[in-house]
């Protein structure tokens, strides 16, 4: 049996206050006011900006997931968080004259995954002649994964350690479970993050050969939550008459399916539509073209997925028997899991699933027309958008808060 995450960054911002809600339509436009009399009328402190540096060459760069990498990406050009003065340090910790003018470069790893353990001696390895040359000030970081045994785990680390039980060093750097480097250049400038052992090795020539002075950075200000749902109106006529539940406006449960027939799908960020059907069904079979120009419409904003009531061989023989032709993904479940849910008392029936994970429509496929997904994909882009810019912070805290939104993956590098 498999099971999928309808939406992979539900669980991520489960932990978004329950009073947000999604904002309202944007005030009718003022004309400007009159500029102040009073030459001494306070004027509104500039937003603190990163400092501008260039893309990073694709070759430097680790191979991430999305969220990881936006978390990355939202450090750079911004000043080195400091080093808590309180924690627990496996080694001396450095005092912060030590960083003054040098090269730092943090390595994230945790002891409770041995591939991940080894990343901080490939880090030390990777930047031995720097350190000896005086020029680079190597940290280890270890994440809150494993914190409690990491003592008795790295009895000698290859440098000073961190051992960040709270998570709030590596929600400051944007770090989360995969084993990555930060790389801060001499002025405190978060220059590079999530590189690949050729691109630190790279980066640490081309930071090492860098003076002190040339870059002012500021500190990272604090983001602001993102969105609960997106902002679609709640529907206010009856369910479609195959439905003997109306779950418009609640939350979807688990994509869940005994067999796939297809690639698995990855509907993050994307609207999801589950038709319910079956090879024997002459109406379903009728609605694939409908279905197939729907998926190619709508491209990568949608993710298609028929999922039959029939055991995958049975869907399988029919498929092939009939030439029916999909251009989306095909599941095959007896369960019932999913239709039991929506009450499904007849097929094909469709239900469409927003990023947030709540069900927003339920109907015939002659029913999903351009006029009603065309808003309910503009505002899941909307959505989604808002939401991983928040959830590039503070995922260490709302992971201990409630519960890890991922399990450990095995760490990989190309040290």
């Amino acid at each position: 049996m498999l099971r999928i995450a309808a939406c992979a960054v539900l669980s991520l911002v489960a932990s978004a206050p329950d009073d947000i809600v999604p904002p309202a339509a944007p005030p009718a436009k003022q004309p400007p006011a009159a500029p102040p009399t009073d030459s001494t009328a306070p004027t509104s402190k500039p937003q603190a900006q990163p400092v501008a540096l260039p893309p990073v060459q694709t070759k430097w760069l680790e191979k991430l997931d999305g969220i990881d990498r936006a978390s990355l990406e939202a450090v750079r050009g911004w000043r080195m968080p400091p080093l808590p003065e309180q924690g627990t340090w496996l080694g001396d910790a450095p005092p912060a004259a030590a960083l003054k003018g040098k090269v730092v470069l943090i390595q994230a790893f945790t002891t409770a995954d041995s591939s991940s353990k080894a990343m901080l001696g490939k880090a030390a390895t990777a930047a031995k002649q720097a350190i000896a040359d005086g020029d680079l000030v190597l940290i280890g970081l270890h994440t809150p994964e494993g914190a409690d045994g990491a003592a008795k785990a790295l009895r000698k680390p290859a440098a000073p350690t961190l051992v960040d039980s709270t998570g709030a060093l590596c929600d400051a750097l944007g770090v989360f479970r995969a084993p990555v480097n930060v790389l801060v250049d001499r002025d405190g400038t978060v220059r590079y993050a999530g590189l690949s052992s050729t691109g630190l090795k790279a980066a640490i020539k081309e930071l090492c050969a860098e003076t002190a002075g040339s870059r002012q950075p500021q500190p990272r200000p604090t983001a602001a939550a993102g969105p609960a749902q997106a902002d679609l109106p709640a529907p206010t006529d009856a369910v479609d008459q195959r439905f003997t539940q109306d779950r418009r406006g609640q939350q979807a449960p688990t994509f869940y399916v005994e067999s796939w027939l297809t690639p698995t799908p990855d509907p993050t960020g994307k609207v999801l539509v589950i038709d319910f059907w079956a090879t024997w069904c002459v109406p379903c079979v009728a609605a694939i073209p409908h279905m197939n120009e729907l998926a190619q419409h709508y491209g990568n904003q949608v993710v298609v997925v028929g999922v039959s009531s029939e055991a995958a061989d049975a869907c399988q023989t029919g498929m092939n028997a009939k030439n029916l032709r999909m251009n989306y993904a095909i599941a095959s479940d007896r369960s019932g899991a999913m239709s039991g849910f929506y009450g499904v008392k007849g097929i094909p029936a469709c239900v469409v699933v927003t990023s947030d994970g709540i069900v927003r429509w339920q109907g015939a496929p002659d029913g999903l027309t351009a006029g009603l997904l065309d808003p309910i994909v503009k505002a899941n882009a909307e959505w989604f958008a808002k939401a991983m810019e928040a959830m590039k912070d503070g995922r260490w805290a709302k992971a201990l808060k409630n519960a890890p939104d991922r399990p450990v993956k095995s760490a990989k590098s190309s040290y």
